[in-house]
């Protein structure tokens, strides 16, 4: 399947991501394509803070391929499987990597949702070539914020997906007490897929507890 995150709660979204999907996929080669050396910053302070927490996850991490897009060679966990020079060809050369990996491969897409409010509908073109030059059969998880792009742009993109998800913080909390989210499928075009939410809150162990 290929499957969007939409979230309007990045702590949330990172707990759905890292400790419940991701450990779906332990037995097939996870790969994680990072655009820019910033957004890369943000997965390994995540990196770091699951490691003291959820060392089983951060050895699923650890085992991780990165494909690197931006400017600096440097990966501090997973292995680096692929660095890409940020240029105004890069996206080429992502389309070479992509082509190589197999049907039976997960990818998750990590800084990319900033790619179309800096490079506008060029860029949700690349963005398609890639796509359509995955494998059939791969696993692909993007994610973006729920209020970053327009509903024109929204819309588009979440055709590129086959499942979206969304991770919202519920209405109505008030202060001191707990935080509490509303998570599902929101759209769906697989029938044995079928929308519908419940509602969780994050133990301490940074997992979701539906209640």
């Amino acid at each position: 399947m290929r499957t969007l995150i939409i979230y309007n709660s990045p702590y949330a979204a990172r707990s759905l991501l890292f400790y419940h999907i991701i450990p779906q996929f332990s037995s097939k080669n996870i790969f994680i394509a990072v655009y820019s050396d910033t957004m890369y910053r943000r997965l390994e302070k995540t990196y770091e803070s699951i490691s003291k927490t959820s060392p089983q996850i951060a050895k699923l991490l650890d085992k991780a391929k990165i494909i690197k897009i931006g400017t600096k060679d440097r990966v501090s966990f997973g292995e680096l499987y692929e660095f890409i020079n940020l240029d105004l060809t890069w996206h080429r050369r992502f389309v070479d990597v992509v082509k190589r990996l197999h049907d039976d491969d997960v990818i998750i897409f990590h800084g990319f949702s900033i790619i179309p409010l800096m490079y506008g509908m060029k860029a949700m073109m690349d963005m398609l070539k890639v796509l359509d030059m995955m494998p059939e059969g791969i696993t692909l998880i993007n994610k973006c914020s729920e209020k970053l792009y327009d509903e024109a742009v929204n819309k588009l993109m979440e055709r590129f997906y086959d499942v979206v998800l969304k991770v919202e913080r519920s209405e109505g909390e008030f202060l001191g007490f707990e935080e509490t989210y509303t998570i599902g499928v929101d759209q769906s075009i697989v029938m044995d897929i079928k929308p519908g939410f419940a509602r969780f809150k994050i133990g301490e162990d940074g997992r979701l507890i539906e209640f």
